[in-house]
């Protein structure tokens, strides 16, 4: 709050330490993993809603990201078995 949204400081107080570093490494890995799964899916499936989780995944996390596709792709699995009977 007392410096705004400071995107230098962040970066400089999250690599602070080892152990913040391998958080945020952790955190950058796990996104552009899930960015790349969420393209290469939504692709082979040809999803429209592709833009959505990787949407979340920017402004939120991987926490919301990955449950949104993983929902997301199961709707679209699920309707086109439905749509084969």
């Amino acid at each position: 709050m007392e410096h705004g949204l400071n995107m230098r400081l962040f970066v400089q107080q999250l690599f602070a330490n080892r152990i913040g570093g391998f958080f945020g490494l952790d955190v950058l890995v796990s996104a552009v993993a899930l960015i790349g799964f969420v393209r290469v899916e939504s692709a082979r499936l040809k999803m429209h809603t592709m833009w959505l989780p990787i949407i979340s995944v920017l402004l939120v996390g991987v926490s919301l990201g990955l449950p949104l596709f993983l929902y997301l792709r199961e709707r679209e699995l699920d309707r086109r078995a439905s749509a084969m009977i």
